[in-house]
């Protein structure tokens, strides 16, 4: 790096503005240039009647790694909250009305249904470890045929829109369980927040310390200005639309369909749960999300989001079982970093090309910080 110790940012989500947080607090100038209107990427809530939803979907922050956590209560991120999740299952292709479980399986809850005894003999039969080289293959020795058909198959189809079996089973063990300890929350993380008005103020909160220039969609063009002005930049952003050709990876994304609906009381909700988890085929939307139920919000209405999946939008990179899309991407750094007239780091969901939490994100961007800062000091 040559000249004063700035960088610029591109990006304003969790990794952007973590890792801008982390250099600013070590007295690094920092800019973030954001191509959106406003900072906060995906986990950002907007209100539809005055009522907090999420036009992305659900966002539970949960973590275990206590730097993570003691940097999001820093800035104001504080507010406990326990995520259970359900699901809808038909038991069989004729079944009128779907049985709620869940989400993961519960062996407890299973034992209930009149179709156990079939849902045990698979059991007895499955590996004592769980194997196979694709997704299907994975999850299937881990629950068997049925519960695969029940729970996974058909969310599965809708969410990445191909085969179960064309995806990685990597995405597997982090994903998908079957319990037997009666632990019902989703996650089992340490920490677990939802803020009440959702984490837009944290986030600008912890962006308060750089500069920040929102509508600013920059491309590989755009490096060599940016190096009279900076020592190095940080890519968050997804690097096949940086290089102008947006169609090299391939992404999911999601629609919400979010209803408005007026309640009698100010704490009523109107779906069983925050998120419930609809797998089935005969509709078009894999879940419903209801936010009032994680915020807590006092008011007399309510928002119901049904989420579509679609091929527009890069909410989710495509894990398929050649890992072809991250190899991609390992070539797209490469150019980059050739291409560009001063080093440049890649972070975070979009840049990286993973399928990660909030928390994950933060990290890797506290990380790429740090990694800054060791190379300014080399200097």
């Amino acid at each position: 790096m040559t000249g004063r110790p700035a960088v610029a940012v591109v990006g304003a989500g969790w990794a952007g503005a973590s890792c801008a947080r982390v250099l600013s607090d070590a007295g690094v100038g920092v800019e973030v240039f954001e191509a959106a209107p406003v900072v906060g990427g995906h986990s950002r809530v907007e209100t539809l009647g005055g009522v907090v939803y999420e036009p992305n979907g659900a966002h539970i922050f949960h973590t275990s790694d206590p730097e993570v956590a003691g940097f999001v209560q820093r800035f104001g991120m504080r507010r406990p909250y326990t995520h259970c999740v359900l699901t809808e299952v038909f038991l069989d292709e004729d079944a009128d009305e779907p049985v709620l479980l869940s989400w993961p399986p519960q062996i407890d809850e299973l034992r209930a249904l009149p179709i156990w005894r079939s849902i045990e003999r698979e059991l007895s039969q499955l590996p004592p470890t769980p194997t196979g080289e694709n997704f299907e293959a994975h999850v299937s020795s881990l629950m068997g045929p049925t519960l695969f058909r029940l729970f996974i198959d058909g969310y599965t189809r809708k969410q990445w829109g191909r085969e179960p079996s064309a995806l990685s089973a990597s995405i597997a063990p982090r994903r998908v369980e079957l319990r037997s300890d009666g632990y019902r929350r989703l996650f089992r993380d340490r920490w677990e927040f939802f803020q009440s008005g959702g984490v837009n103020t944290v986030i600008e909160r912890v962006l308060s310390s750089s500069a920040v220039t929102c509508n600013a969609e920059l491309g590989i063009e755009d490096l060599p200005s940016i190096g009279d002005d900076f020592s190095a930049v940080v890519l968050t952003a997804p690097l096949d639309v940086f290089l102008g050709r947006p169609d090299l990876l391939e992404w999911r994304g999601i629609t919400i369909r979010a209803r408005l609906h007026q309640v009698d009381d100010s704490g009523a909700t109107l779906t069983p749960a925050y998120v419930v988890n609809r797998p089935s085929l005969r509709v078009d939307y894999t879940r419903t999300v209801e936010t009032k139920h994680a915020s807590g919000q006092r008011v007399t209405a309510t928002v119901v989001g049904e989420e579509f999946p679609s091929s527009r939008g890069r909410h989710y990179p495509v894990p398929t079982a050649d890992g072809r899309f991250e190899r991609i991407n390992t070539d797209l750094q490469s150019e980059i970093a050739e291409r560009s007239p001063l080093p440049v780091y890649f972070c975070g969901r979009l840049a990286e090309y993973v399928y990660i939490n909030q928390d994950e994100a933060i990290r890797r961007g506290m990380n790429t910080a740090q990694r800054i800062l060791a190379d300014i000091a080399r200097l």
